[in-house]
């Protein structure tokens, strides 16, 4: 019987000896990462790999701003430049949408292994995490934003930090075999060589150069009354039939406050990853700024001035973090510096750089 199964056996063996040189020479070495379709999530944080390289001043004390589409649609690194708050301050957009401080982390020891490329970090991190409804624990989208950026070393610390053991088992899987993390990406690569060789040899060249004069999106939500004791406008007049669908979800839920529980892991979560960062930098004296960024329209109104959860706070005291005022920036919290309930629009992006850049240059040494 043996004998007759040696042949499979050796098949077999062949073909996972082969995968394994594969995942070797392709995956493990980087080779792959700079051709992962650009508008994917794995491709977003190579994206802004390369944003983070092209507008690095050697020259300058740079102070990298990671947070996520907030940031991306609120911050111009330009603008916060320009207001010289501090000389020699350069400012960089490090934004990925959609991204948490895990991602951050990793993403930090990839592009600044030493943790000294950098004069400063800043963080936009959520201060009242009441409101947080997500369990950032076991945010599965991390997996795929962390793609580029796992290693073979990470297989044992990386999985453990999901504490639901199907995305846990997930991740394991993912570094183990990264052909099939990849697997949606690599079939669209091959059904589309050209399409991505283009993406890669002229969209994003463009985009690259694109994020240096972006000035946000134009346009404002309007300008509703709203009633403190209900939480609703009090009248949506001639908006109601446009912006009624749209908001009147937003208002319904926004004093709508998460689970204890998940309030409690969450703060863990933060206790947890934004201590990783902060001890990184602290070990070699790099300051690591962390900001609660404008929460949305009309929020400022309805919710008291968020405060540094317990776990930020702790971080505080130890003289890991240096933390912004809760209230920095909700006097932009109104309507006509939003184009939406979250991202603010070019008007408002233009305030936040400059009130930023005041904010956090002094804190740059």
């Amino acid at each position: 019987m043996l004998l007759r199964l040696a042949p499979l056996l050796k098949l077999v063996a062949a073909t996972f000896l082969v995968l394994i040189l594969i995942d070797v020479a392709i995956f493990r070495s980087g080779a792959y990462t700079p051709v992962i379709k650009p508008d994917s999530t794995g491709g977003s944080v190579v994206g802004a790999m390369m944003a983070i390289d092209q507008y690095y001043d050697p020259a300058k004390k740079n102070i990298l701003v990671l947070g996520n589409s907030q940031i991306g649609e609120g911050f111009s690194a330009e603008t916060a430049d320009a207001q010289g708050a501090a000389p020699n301050v350069h400012f960089i957009n490090g934004s990925i949408a959609g991204t948490t401080p895990r991602v951050w982390d990793y993403l930090l020891r990839e592009m600044d292994p030493d943790r000294r490329r950098f004069s400063a970090i800043a963080l936009m991190v959520d201060y009242d995490l009441d409101f947080n409804w997500n369990d950032l624990t076991n945010y599965s989208l991390d997996l795929s934003y962390t793609t580029p950026l796992l290693k073979l070393g990470d297989l044992r610390k990386f999985p453990q930090t999901f504490t639901d053991r199907t995305i846990e088992g997930r991740a394991r899987r993912e570094i183990l075999l990264p052909m099939q993390a990849l697997h949606d990406d690599i079939q669209d690569l091959i059904a589309r060589p050209l399409r991505r060789i283009h993406e890669i040899s002229k969209v994003r060249p463009i985009w690259l150069g694109s994020l240096a004069v972006y000035g946000g999106r134009g346009g404002e939500l309007p300008a509703l009354a709203v009633d403190t004791q209900t939480a609703m406008p009090t009248s949506w007049g001639a908006f109601e039939t446009a912006w009624k669908p749209k908001l009147g979800p937003y208002f319904r839920d926004i004093r709508k406050t998460a689970p204890p529980a998940t309030r409690a892991a969450n703060e863990n979560y933060e206790r947890i990853w934004v201590g990783r960062i902060a001890a990184h930098y602290r070990a070699v004296g790099v300051p690591v700024i962390v900001f609660n960024m404008a929460r949305g329209p009309w929020k400022a109104e309805l919710l008291p001035s968020p405060a540094p959860n317990r776990a930020l706070a702790e971080l505080s005291a130890a003289g890991d973090i240096a933390l912004l005022p809760g209230d920095a920036f909700i006097g932009l919290e109104k309507p006509e510096y939003f184009i939406d309930t979250l991202h603010l629009n070019s008007v408002g992006r233009e305030k936040f750089s400059k009130l930023f850049a005041l904010q956090v240059a002094p804190l740059v040494h």
